[in-house]
């Protein structure tokens, strides 16, 4: 199966070319890197085409095997891999790429960035206010509970916690301004958790996160059984179509290329609020993304081939 993949028109000519899987770098999401990475380089060599892990935390092995490939997968996750410097340095030296542009990534990285553009869009999204270190207690006291406080950039939902009383969070609060300086506080919607992913220009079927903790965060996320997946989502079709445009309006909207990820709350009113987007969206195991395309029968392979191909045919256009 996987050798008739190549064997198809669409991809044929990507046998020969050498492809470089961009995994680990120094982020607080190095962990999940490594993971996504090691399963892409696997389904590379399934199909047969040549491909080497690379990690920027070794910038001399890094600049040795840039040198012997055609164009760079980046698995990476976090800063340094969805925050656009990892992609600048490439657009700069003209390296082949998969994924977004460095700007696209910035957008999508910053949750205060794009919630400015959801807004500029159009689009629903939960009420939020940005905390710093002068203006954190008064703004914090003043909202409406409860919600949700992050770090403005970082995923896995590392740093996330929920504050139901201001009071009794409040010297958590002080702690995580301390270590990340800035913070995105947002109104909790109540309702149902879903993803929608793009993959190119295909939208791919509604997924919905039933996890087993009080939200899905990083123990969630990555502990086996710890969380439900329905895919597709049990939603109205109406619904699902509806979330699915709105996924593709933030992807488009944000320059977004090659694969993305678009979360999202649906309250009790079936009204859809987007909460982010991820540039880089996880290819892990446990991963959204390989799910939604496996409801649409495409193979973790195929996968890994269109996002290649997308990468490799946009970059040789601009080149």
């Amino acid at each position: 199966m996987q050798q008739a993949l190549l064997s198809n028109p669409k991809f044929e000519s990507f046998r020969k070319i050498k492809v470089g899987v961009v995994r680990g770098g120094l982020s607080a999401e190095r962990r999940i890197s490594l993971r996504s990475g090691r399963a892409v380089l696997k389904a590379f060599q399934r199909l047969g085409i040549p491909a080497v892990s690379m990690d920027p935390a070794n910038p001399k092995d890094f600049e040795k095997k840039i040198r012997h490939v055609d164009i760079l997968f980046i698995a990476l996750h976090g800063q340094g891999g969805e925050d656009g410097a990892f992609q600048e340095s490439l657009e700069r030296k003209g390296i082949p790429f998969t994924g977004s542009s460095a700007l696209a990534c910035r957008k999508s990285f910053n949750k205060g960035i794009s919630k400015t553009y959801f807004e500029k869009l159009k689009i629903s999204t939960p009420p939020f206010a940005l905390l710093n270190k002068k203006n954190w207690r008064r703004i914090a006291s003043e909202f409406s509970e409860p919600y949700f406080v992050k770090p403005l950039d970082g995923g896995s939902s590392q740093g996330v916690f929920l504050v139901e009383d201001f009071q009794k969070s409040a010297e958590k609060l002080k702690r995580s301004i301390v270590r990340f300086g800035k913070l995105l506080i947002e109104k909790r919607i109540v309702g149902r958790e879903l993803t929608a992913g793009l993959l190119g220009h295909l939208r791919l079927p509604v997924v919905e996160v039933k996890p087993s903790r009080t939200f899905y965060d990083y123990k969630a996320k990555y502990t086996a059984g710890m969380t439900v997946y329905e895919v597709p989502a049990k939603i109205p079709v109406k619904v699902a179509k509806k979330i699915q445009k709105i996924a593709w309006r933030v992807y488009r909207g944000l320059g977004l290329s090659g694969f993305s990820r678009v979360d999202l709350m649906l309250d009790k009113n079936n009204r859809p609020f987007v909460l982010e987007v991820n540039s880089i969206p996880g290819l892990t195991e446990f991963s959204l993304l390989p799910k939604a395309a496996r409801a649409l029968g495409i193979s973790f392979e195929e996968l890994c081939l269109r996002v290649l191909k997308d990468g490799y045919q946009r970059r040789r256009k601009k080149r």
